[in-house]
């Protein structure tokens, strides 16, 4: 399930996520399907710091985390735009 605090940390962590994995895919001259193992590898790793550090772990939620960062610090779907257009909807107001 969604909620506007697993939103904020998906679009926290990617914003994480994003400027090393970049910085890692120059380092190794990275391209195509190597740069997007190295995208996985840092989300799975920044999903699995943020998981472990609250108790009792939820291993769901770490699911949701690392699909969620990964996509967004792809680009691939920006959770920001869905909470923004979300939020607007809520509101009434039409964008």
């Amino acid at each position: 399930m969604l909620t506007p605090e697993l939103v904020t940390e998906i679009i926290v962590l990617a914003a994480m996520v994003v400027p090393i994995t970049q910085a890692i895919k120059k380092w190794l001259k990275a391209e195509g399907k190597t740069a997007l193992i190295i995208s996985a590898v840092v989300s799975i790793l920044f999903a699995l710091w943020k998981t472990l550090s609250i108790q009792p772990y939820d291993w769901g939620r770490f699911i949701i985390l690392v699909i969620g960062v990964f996509l967004e610090a792809n680009g691939i779907y920006h959770f920001g735009s869905y909470a923004v257009g979300k939020m607007v909807r809520q509101k009434g107001v039409s964008a």
